[in-house]
């Protein structure tokens, strides 16, 4: 794999040996151009380098200390990280990239090709764009709390509009009767829960209330990971996927072939073999969709569509409640 791969700064004339060596960014002007004769002169310049010809500098007197990975994982430590399951996989992701670079280094032009290459490149969304280079400028500016680099302000994308998908009911009955029973038993307490992925799998019999036919659903959210938590009534379609039993035949409520579920993959495995076939492409996570535009069709009121979801913000709820053009035209009849 090679080293160094020919690349333009933005607006720049020649094309520049870009990449890391030992743990220090080298950007070696190619004196070109022309990319055919950049690629030859890049392919040189690493020979030169892995064979000593060529210094590319030494190492910071920090050493690992300014590597991008190390103050990575600082962050991730610190009681002002949050600590969700979405903030460590962004911070893996940005450090698979900028891993080894030192920190003090990174600059608009290498989080430009970061982009282009990360994102752009795969159609991601300019939601995905922000959320990721969100992350990295809280990386970044904790960098420079540390004294370790310049502050720097990252430039996002304008946010797009959001579109959230939710199912008809004519998905429903295609999707559910071709899923295993143990992924159509959770699946269906999402439909009828609001419950997110993670609520369900983890949902033990301990928080089942049998007298008044309620759980109580919970996950970590926020900065230091509190456990947030609400009591959510169950409807007959979601007691029927909590098999009573006494005493119950395991600790939690959703099984996977007998063991718990490992992570929400399982779920999201089964459910796209499934989707896949017929052309579907949405998630298990568009449950949680559907149940909030339901109730809203059937005149719950926003804070109470709010507090069964576990939102404290009204907006993120409004969003869930998707509209058509049959409740536009229900709603003006309804005036007549």
């Amino acid at each position: 794999m090679a080293l160094f791969k020919p690349k333009k700064r933005s607006g720049g004339q020649f094309y520049q040996a870009v990449g890391v060596y030992q743990g220090i960014r080298v950007r070696q002007s190619l004196g070109t151009a022309d990319y055919a004769l950049a690629r030859e002169a890049c392919v040189e310049y690493e020979h030169k380098v892995l064979t000593g010809q060529v210094k590319v500098g030494t190492k910071s007197t920090l050493g690992n200390q300014t590597k991008f990975k190390t103050i990575a994982t600082r962050y991730l430590k610190s009681p002002m990280t949050g600590t969700s399951k979405s903030t460590r996989d962004y911070v893996k992701l940005l450090s698979d990239h900028f891993g080894d670079y030192q920190i003090k280094s990174i600059d608009l032009n290498d989080i430009e090709e970061y982009v282009e290459e990360r994102h752009v490149n795969r159609g991601n969304s300019n939601s995905t764009i922000r959320r990721d280079l969100t992350q990295l400028q809280s990386i970044l500016t904790y960098a420079h709390g540390l004294g370790l680099r310049d502050a720097i302000k990252l430039k996002k994308p304008a946010e797009g509009e959001h579109k959230t998908d939710t199912f008809s009911a004519d998905e429903i009955d295609s999707i559910f009767p071709l899923l295993p029973p143990d992924i159509r038993r959770i699946c269906t307490f999402l439909l009828n829960t609001g419950a997110r992925p993670i609520e369900a799998k983890t949902l033990q019999y301990d928080n089942v209330d049998w007298s008044n036919n309620t759980c109580v659903l919970g996950c970590m959210k926020g900065k230091g990971g509190i456990l947030r938590t609400r009591r959510m009534p169950l409807n007959e379609l979601a007691l029927d996927t909590i098999p009573k039993s006494q005493p119950p035949p395991s600790t939690h409520v959703f099984l996977n072939e007998g063991r718990p579920f490992e992570s929400n993959k399982q779920v999201g495995y089964h459910w796209r073999k499934v989707t896949n076939k017929l052309g579907i492409k949405k998630s298990p996570y568009t449950l949680r969709h559907t149940f909030a535009t339901r109730l809203a069709r059937n005149g719950t009121p926003p804070k109470v569509i709010a507090d069964l979801l576990g939102h404290s913000d009204l907006k993120m709820v409004m969003r869930y409640m998707n509209t058509t053009y049959e409740d536009h035209k229900s709603a003006v009849m309804s005036l007549q």
